[in-house]
C-alpha cells in the first residue's frame, strides 16, 4: 500500500529516492508540430515515441518526483500550437522497492 504524504512523514518522502515516468498523449495544430515536438524534446527527462501526420505525438518523461513531472508539464501545456495533451500512464519505484 502505498504510504500517504502527511507532515509528519514529510522528511521520509523526500528522503526516498523515487524514480517517475509518465506517459502522455499530445495533438499539436497543423502547422505547429515541428515546433512542438522541438519543445517536448528539450523538456528534461522527456523523450518521443511517435509523431503522426495528424500532430499526435506519443512521449514519456522520467523524474525523481511526481511533482517534477507535474512542472514539466505546466511548462509544454502553455505552448501555443498543442490543442490537447492527455496523460496516459504513470508509474513509480522507490528505492526500497
Amino acid at each position: 500500500m502505498p504510504e500517504i504524504y502527511t507532515p509528519a512523514n514529510a522528511d521520509h518522502q523526500e528522503s526516498c529516492n523515487e524514480y517517475h515516468v509518465a506517459s502522455f498523449v499530445a495533438h499539436a495544430q497543423n502547422g505547429h508540430v515541428e515546433e512542438v515536438t522541438s519543445e517536448i524534446s528539450s523538456t528534461e527527462g522527456a523523450e518521443i515515441h511517435a509523431v503522426s501526420d495528424e500532430g499526435k505525438i506519443v512521449f514519456t518523461i522520467e523524474a525523481s518526483t511526481q511533482k517534477k513531472i507535474g512542472f514539466l508539464i505546466d511548462q509544454l501545456k502553455h505552448h501555443i500550437g498543442l490543442l490537447s495533451l492527455s496523460p496516459i500512464y504513470h508509474q513509480f519505484l522507490t528505492e526500497e522497492e
